[in-house]
């Protein structure tokens, strides 16, 4: 086996995001997304309560991606349970989605207004640095960390950027600077920092010109 092979388990599989997968899926996210810098920011304090902000915040996300036309993916173990997701947008700009504002007013009531007004100000932040479409924007990965470091990002990540009728270039935004050597990987490079509620943010783009190719469960 080539070094960096990505150990990929044969059970694995990856599926189109599904409507029923909101709740496992969130709280997925939840446990990749921990210590994430922005998402602390977001949640605040106290911490007891950060998992719950979470939940109901990658509920919201979820729910607005499926209400959109755009794709989105889940990697699957042998058991069925959600080890990784990833959401993405073909052309970039904001996500295209329909409404559901009994939805939204009752996860708004959980996360607290005081969250999501800073959930709103990072996206307006994160809004006005995007690049120029087209690109296929890299919305959310998230890998659960009991399979992190086994090649599984990488798997998920190229599938993303091969599926049919995916763009090139691709952009996308991250708050983990230990991120950036894994996206450098597959081509991305930094063009630039910005800061948002005191946490520095690196974009990400992927010229066209690269290519990728996505591993084979072994």
């Amino acid at each position: 086996m080539q070094p960096g092979t990505p150990i990929i388990e044969p059970a694995w599989a990856i599926e189109p995001l599904a409507w029923r997968d909101e709740r496992t899926a969130a709280a997925m996210l939840v446990r990749a997304f921990a210590k994430d810098p922005l998402v602390k920011a977001i949640c605040g304090t106290p911490e007891r309560r950060r998992s719950e902000k979470m939940w109901w915040s990658f509920r919201l996300a979820i729910r607005a991606h499926c209400l959109s036309p755009e794709p989105a993916w889940v990697v699957r173990d042998g058991h069925h349970g959600i080890v990784g997701l990833v959401l993405v947008s073909r052309y970039g700009g904001p996500l295209p989605a329909k409404s559901d504002t009994f939805f939204a007013i009752r996860s708004l009531w959980h996360i607290g207004w005081a969250a999501a007004e800073r959930a709103m100000e990072a996206a307006r932040a994160i809004a006005r640095h995007l690049p120029a479409p087209p690109f296929l924007y890299v919305r959310t990965l998230g890998i659960d960390p009991a399979v992190q470091r086994r090649g599984l990002g990488s798997y998920l990540l190229a599938h993303a950027l091969n599926a049919p009728g995916s763009l090139r270039p691709a952009y996308l935004e991250t708050a983990v600077r230990a991120n950036l050597q894994f996206y450098a990987r597959h081509g991305f490079r930094c063009i630039g920092t910005f800061s948002t509620i005191g946490v520095p943010i690196w974009r990400l783009w992927r010229p066209a010109s690269v290519s990728a190719t996505t591993p084979s469960p072994s």
